[in-house]
């Protein structure tokens, strides 16, 4: 018997770049709550972006995993908090300060209502826009690490597939203790080592008296890998990287056609009727879009989104023309 859903948010419940869940996955948390069973967004966000996705409907997310496992909510009430040392961000600015195109992203920790900036520490006020209005944070660029302590930081990188790849391995080499998870496009969350959504669903199941085999994750992406390995029912989206796909156990729609919310439905029908779903036994379809060049669709939105990226923020090194927003002004497709 499933007591416990948790679900990640960008790309899982709502599509990447999304202001917020659609009004049928409102209704199917509420359906989930109402027969008894728990849900609990799991995510590299913070309460207060929740706030915004969930369009004030805060029963959908009082008991919460946040800041990728730092911050742990029951019932509104905060359980437990872990901050990045200010050693790690000090490595890492160091790091990338001669890295074109690259730099540190820091949230205060103090930030509860989100109305104070995230830093974007050594970036040029181009990147940090673009990346504050497609990642959805209010940014600031910044020659210096804030002195105030840290709840999230993250790398960004404005240059190619290649450059951010290798940053992270020199991250990784520089700073063993923490863990760097893709989250988005060119977007490495900065973790503690084993401070997870891994961790922070043990210390949820501990507050709530639940066990794992009780619990049942949708993810779509690799910092849901941890979940993911710690949940016998773990589920992936259809939209879902090859890595998190492979390592669900289950999967069902596209966040673009509601899949968690359409599962969820199909989990309270199976409640009710005292059964398994349908989706549990590899048996279950979801309804298949009208628009036939779906996936398609997804793949080319992906794509235009890393080309918008290295268009718009690469820099002259790489073959760019400044523009005013700090950028290259390149055709993406010769990029």
């Amino acid at each position: 018997m499933i007591k416990l859903v948790l679900s990640d948010m960008d790309g899982t419940l709502l599509p990447q770049g999304g202001e917020h869940v659609s009004y049928r996955t409102v209704k199917a948390i509420r359906a989930l709550l109402d027969a008894g069973v728990r849900f609990a967004p799991a995510t590299g966000r913070q309460a207060y972006e929740l706030d915004q996705r969930f369009f004030g409907a805060r029963d959908c997310y009082q008991t919460a995993i946040t800041a990728n496992g730092k911050r742990v909510y029951v019932d509104g009430e905060l359980r437990r908090e872990i901050l990045v040392e200010r050693s790690v961000l000090e490595r890492l600015y160091n790091l990338l300060a001669d890295v074109p195109n690259t730099f540190l992203v820091v949230e205060t920790a103090d930030n509860w209502g989100g109305t104070r900036p995230w830093y974007c520490v050594g970036a040029r006020a181009g990147d940090a826009e673009w990346f504050g209005r497609n990642v959805g944070f209010l940014a600031e660029a910044c020659d210096a690490l804030p002195d105030e302590p840290a709840i999230s930081a993250e790398i960004a990188c404005a240059g190619s597939d290649e450059q951010y790849e290798a940053i992270l391995a020199q991250a990784r080499e520089l700073v063993p203790e923490c863990d760097f998870a893709t989250s988005q496009v060119h977007w490495a969350d900065v973790m503690p080592r084993g401070i997870n959504k891994g961790f922070g669903l043990g210390v949820l199941l501990d507050e709530l008296g639940i066990s794992v085999g009780e619990a049942l994750f949708f993810g779509d992406a690799d910092n849901d890998l941890p979940l993911m390995e710690l949940v016998p029912d773990s589920v992936a989206v259809a939209n879902a990287t090859p890595t998190a796909a492979e390592a669900a156990r289950w999967h069902v729609g596209d966040v673009a056609d509601d899949g968690v919310a359409q599962a969820l439905e199909e989990l309270v029908l199976a409640q009710r009727q005292d059964r398994t779903p349908a989706f549990m036994q590899g048996t279950w379809q979801p309804p298949v879009p009208d628009d036939e060049d779906g996936d398609e669709a997804g793949e080319d939105l992906a794509s235009e989104m890393i080309h918008q990226l290295l268009a718009a923020h690469l820099g002259p090194e790489l073959g760019g023309e400044a523009g005013p927003v700090g950028g290259a002004s390149g055709d993406a497709a010769q990029l």
